[in-house]
């Protein structure tokens, strides 16, 4: 059953085939499409003559396709079809001969003129997202080419059976090696593997207009070069021939004949010139396929297309897992909709249709242009997505980076105010002793430092006695409160002298002591904690005890 999405909200769902189901909401289904082709990871593109169209490039089957337009354009050669051109056995009158390279002369001045498409565009970017396997193009214009693509069919790698050994013992037929030294690695002496050739992203399945080939050597030149002569309906000569030809003749040997050279684009009814690399690429792999702007009526690309649809399903039953346990019926019914998996994008469905009745999940109904357009605003829309996701990413690090660095700096900045202690007070040992201490609020005004300073006030008491030989220290008489205080004195005085002396201090002999440096010789430690600015001012409180 192949699930039927129109493109254009009006059009009708069609008579056939008969085993087209309608879709409830085409915008829903639509959109189920798109995010099945962003969700794939290896998708496999067929895509014909309908993606250039917009290019300027005609098509084939339609009515102003190039079939029904050479027809018309040559009434005197009773031409059944203008597909007559595309046979091999155009080769077999002058006449037909003559039309052909005349016709591909045109072609080639269109396709050399022509533009990528929005869909071409679309192929490069689906490419640069990692997300496309391969491009298999029925069209001879090269324009995927233009629009970045690498192009162009590998070389055939020839599976070779390992070389045997000879039969013949012979000194002839075997040549003695040397002995190894002891110790000495044996290196094969066979030649290293050649590393494979990367395999182009688009694959002509066609040929190009891009060259012509002899068809006496099978040397190819470029098209470019004998435009001229195939304007005129006159296949070339070819180079290669014809410099054999003047070299046997000064040799003294006979004429072997001169080839024409004919483009190199492949005919109904004839072998690819280079089929075997087309065939030797490899197939497996994909998990999405996607045939757009073809009617399917080649009997290669229909083979392509079949294989395809084969093995893109069976991956995803192998991703699935069969022994996954079977969904709750909640979840079943969420999934009640199979998986796209293969979509068919064109205006009219291939006939004969029974042929492909369980090939495609979905018939995109419209025109490849439209869709490559929804298609690419959305994956626009996932790329600003993920950029604004970096960004927001990278600027919150920035911040938290930012944070930790100020508050480092604040707390190091961080002075001593103003004393709380009252003055003329006498604290008892291990009384606690408050101080104001000042840190500016942080930037980001989230959390505001605060700093803990605990010590221990040494108690009143006598001197430790001091050694014999060490002269006796005279005692000083305690500072009385209101009685000014000899501070620069006291800041001199060794810690013992100026410990007991400190509570009597009043506030601005503090301050003094605290800009001499005095306070930080009686702390024992340091704490530092953040609490919340709502909170507080950006004033917070130390504790000295």
């Amino acid at each position: 059953m192949t699930l039927w999405v129109p493109l254009d909200s009006s059009a009708q769902v069609p008579a056939t085939p008969s085993f087209l189901q309608d879709s409830a909401n085409p915008t829903v289904q639509l959109e189920k499409v798109i995010k099945a082709i962003l969700k794939a990871k290896r998708i496999v593109i067929v895509c014909g003559a309908g993606i250039s169209v917009q290019a300027g490039i005609p098509d084939f089957r339609s009515s102003e396709g190039l079939f029904q337009t050479l027809k018309r354009d040559n009434p005197k050669e009773a031409l059944a079809s203008g597909k007559d051109l595309f046979d091999a056995s155009v080769f077999h009158s002058e006449n037909t001969t003559s039309l052909f390279c005349q016709m591909i002369a045109r072609l080639s001045e269109l396709s050399n003129a022509a533009e990528p498409t929005p869909f071409h565009n679309l192929l490069r970017t689906l490419d640069d997202r990692g997300k496309l396997l391969r491009v298999y193009t029925q069209n001879i214009d090269s324009i995927e080419n233009k629009s970045g693509l690498s192009f162009g069919v590998p070389p055939f790698q020839e599976k070779r059976s390992k070389p045997r050994t000879p039969k013949s013992k012979s000194p002839s037929a075997i040549v003695p090696e040397a002995e190894p030294a002891p110790g000495e690695n044996v290196a094969s002496s066979s030649r290293l593997p050649t590393p494979p050739t990367e395999t182009p992203r688009c694959i002509p399945l066609h040929g190009t207009l891009e060259s012509v080939h002899c068809q006496v050597c099978n040397h190819s030149f470029p098209l470019a070069d004998h435009v001229a002569s195939l304007l005129l309906g006159t296949p070339p000569a070819c180079p290669e021939c014809t410099a054999m030809e003047e070299t046997r003749q000064l040799v003294g040997k006979r004429a072997r004949g001169i080839g024409r050279l004919r483009p190199s684009v492949v005919l109904y009814n004839e072998a690819h010139k280079d089929g075997e690399g087309v065939g030797d690429v490899g197939r497996s792999g994909a998990d999405l396929m996607l045939v757009v702007g073809t009617s399917l009526r080649v009997q290669g690309t229909k083979r392509i297309v079949r294989e395809f649809a084969k093995a893109v399903r069976a991956r995803g039953k192998d991703v699935g897992g069969s022994n996954r346990p079977s969904p709750a019926p909640a979840a079943a019914a969420a999934e009640e909709d199979p998986p796209v998996k293969t979509v068919y994008l064109n205006l009219d469905f291939p006939v004969p249709t029974r042929e492909w009745e369980g090939v495609f999940d979905t018939w995109l109904q419209g025109d490849a242009q439209v869709f490559a357009g929804k298609l690419q605003a959305e994956i626009d829309k996932e790329t600003s997505a993920k950029e604004a996701a970096r960004e927001k990413k990278r600027r919150k690090e920035e911040d938290e980076t930012m944070d930790s660095t100020e508050s480092s700096k604040r707390r190091k900045l961080a002075s001593v105010a103003l004393p709380l202690t009252p003055p003329h007070s006498q604290p008892t040992p291990h009384t606690p002793t408050k101080l104001f201490v000042t840190i500016p609020a942080p930037r980001s005004r989230r959390l505001i430092p605060e700093v803990y300073i605990t010590t221990t006030v040494r108690p009143r008491q006598a001197l430790p006695p001091t050694p014999e030989k060490s002269p006796p220290r005279p005692a000083r008489k305690p500072l009385k409160a209101g009685r000014k205080t000899d501070v620069k004195g006291l800041a001199e005085a060794p810690d013992a002298d100026r410990t007991h002396l400190l509570p009597s201090l009043r506030d601005d002999e503090m301050r003094v002591l605290a800009d001499g440096d005095v306070l930080p010789s009686l702390m024992r430690q340091i704490q530092y904690g953040l609490r919340s600015s709502s909170r507080s001012s950006s004033r917070s409180r130390a504790s000295v005890g």
